[in-house]
């Protein structure tokens, strides 16, 4: 198994983060305004957190991380039919995904700080 040190991890990201800054000036208006860095980045940011916990708890987060990020949808699913008496598919898919990039951040700096 390949071990990630943390600058490893930080090149990926700023790498990737450069590239998509990039191909963002490269792209027509229209897709210029819908496409979301901040969205694209969390597929490196997962890698990272994948490799970091191998490395350091010798054990893989990321099931953990995606079953409590599907018991997060089922609640707002049922927050949002309880409250709003209906679900807009938009703006519940929108939430959702905003919220699974906070718990993918918030999982990756404190492992990040761990491995300094």
């Amino acid at each position: 198994m390949i071990k990630m040190v943390w600058y490893h991890q930080l090149l990926l990201i700023v790498l990737v983060f450069l590239f998509l800054v990039i191909l963002k000036k490269f792209l027509p208006k229209k897709l210029r305004k819908k496409m979301r860095i901040s969205s694209l980045m969390i597929i490196p940011v997962l890698y990272c957190i994948f490799m970091t916990s191998l490395t350091k708890l010798e054990l893989s987060v990321i099931p953990f991380l995606f079953f409590g990020l599907g018991l997060l949808g089922i609640m707002m699913t049922l927050v949002y039919a309880y409250v709003e008496g209906e679900i807009i598919y938009r703006v519940f898919f929108k939430s959702y995904f905003l919220f699974c990039a906070l718990a993918v951040y918030g999982v990756f700096v404190p492992l990040f700080i761990l491995s300094i």
